[in-house]
């Protein structure tokens, strides 16, 4: 009865939502994914009696979303996300979406995680994607560069995917009104059919910076920044968003003994003439305190657009743009023997990783990988010569993405960073032990 009761009150509501002929734009996007539950992504614009469902075709059983949110602009298209729970551990579903009967998609598949507590894995890792629009430009700008992402969607050993900021590239005022926003976010996912393929081959999560926020550089007295939030809490379905009392688009999840924390770092941002400003505000520098307090895992990533180590540099970055704060976290990271951490981060059109030992009983990395699809970068003046670069990681003039791979026995873990071009050509590997970050 619970079965067909669902499917009614799902059925229904598609009915009421439009009055025009079904059309799937884009999707799905495979979102959050654990060994219950699972997030799907979809963007469409018409009725019909619609049913999307997981597949689990060894046991012959059918799961259908227990609940879904969603936006729809003046246009009446719908960008929807769908929550399963329920779903069995270790398995494989494929994601099924059918309008008035006819198949839209059954081609893609997720699988959800094992329970174990450990277990080797790898993500791929990437920021700033640009996608420029119809017309001349694109034969000038990075959207011709299409190409990386063919060695990034034949990479079929890397669990999920992990978007660093400036996913999206609002230009010409877009951030300005929900109505261009929403244009700009699903143009971006219809133009460039590589990219779309490589959203829906694996799970994602993802932050933003300034261009999916706002304008560049922006902070949190951007005016719009709740329509900014909207927006993206309803493109990228991660695991949650923010805290009860406390908005934004930070939240941790766990893979095996490994944990993420992705930073909010724009909208409680301070400006950046105030040095005894704030980067993430005092609600969700609290969170992330706590959180690290009681993590237990082996490496501890924390996600954020903004560089977090580079002293030397005009660019932003939390060393240089919000020292006080920058220096009290890392005080409280070594005061509390928090081991195993290590900075993600993008923003600056160009890679290279960060090494510090001036702050804990361990070295710090700060890796930065930049750009997947954006204007090309090189460093300024200032930044040459940093003695806190690791030799050989500067990747500048290519555009380029990360893999990471946890794997080994229990207390032998080790993590294994490679940086790859956009012809899937490796420019530098980093091995590091848990036991080096100790």
């Amino acid at each position: 009865m619970k079965y067909y009761l669902t499917t009614l009150l799902f059925c229904l509501f598609f009915t009421q939502v439009n009055a025009q002929k079904p059309t799937l734009i884009s999707g799905p996007v495979i979102g959050s994914v654990t060994s219950t539950s699972a997030k799907i992504w979809i963007a469409y614009k018409g009725k019909s009696d619609n049913v999307i469902a997981l597949f689990d075709a060894k046991n012959k059983e059918v799961k259908f979303p227990t609940n879904l949110d969603y936006i729809k602009n003046k246009k009446d298209v719908i960008a929807m996300t769908l929550s399963f729970t329920g779903l069995r551990e270790n398995t494989e579903y494929i994601i099924t979406i059918k309008f008035n009967d006819q198949i839209m998609s059954d081609s893609y598949k997720l699988t959800t995680l094992s329970k174990a507590p450990i277990k080797d894995f790898s993500f791929i890792a990437g920021s700033c994607f640009l996608e420029w629009p119809n017309g001349f430009g694109k034969m000038i700008f990075p959207g011709a560069h299409k190409r990386i992402f063919e060695p990034m969607i034949k990479d079929t050993s890397a669990d999920f995917n992990l978007w660093m900021g400036d996913n999206t590239y609002l230009l010409f005022g877009q951030w300005n009104s929900f109505e261009k926003n929403f244009k700009r976010q699903l143009k971006t996912r219809t133009t460039n059919k590589l990219y779309s393929k490589y959203l829906m081959s694996r799970p994602n999560y993802a932050i933003w910076d300034d261009h999916d926020f706002g304008p560049n550089d922006c902070n949190g007295n951007f005016a719009l920044k709740d329509t900014s939030l909207k927006i993206f809490t309803h493109f990228w379905p991660n695991e949650s968003f923010g805290i009860a009392g406390t908005k934004g688009i930070f939240s941790s999840f766990k893979q095996y003994d490994c944990e993420f924390f992705l930073l909010d770092d724009r909208y409680y941002r301070s400006d950046e003439d105030d040095t005894t400003g704030k980067l993430l505000g005092d609600e969700q520098m609290q969170w992330l305190k706590l959180n690290l307090l009681q993590s237990k895992a082996t490496f501890k990533f924390i996600v954020t657009g903004s560089q977090v180590l580079n002293k030397q540099t005009e660019k932003e970055c939390w060393m240089s743009d919000y020292p006080a704060d920058t220096k009290d976290f890392l005080s409280f990271i070594d005061n509390n023997n928090i081991t195993g951490l290590m900075f993600l981060t993008g923003d600056r059109h160009l890679t290279r990783v960060i090494k510090d030992i001036s702050f804990t009983n361990y070295p710090l990395y700060d890796f930065t990988i930049s750009p997947v699809l954006s204007i090309l970068t090189k460093e300024t003046e200032i930044e040459k010569n940093n003695p806190l670069v690791v030799p050989g990681t500067l990747v500048q003039g290519k555009r380029n993405y990360a893999t990471i791979e946890v794997k080994g026995e229990v207390n032998q873990r080790k993590c294994i960073i490679k940086d790859f071009d956009e012809y899937g050509v490796k420019q530098w590997e980093i091995e590091i032990g848990e036991e080096d970050l100790r």
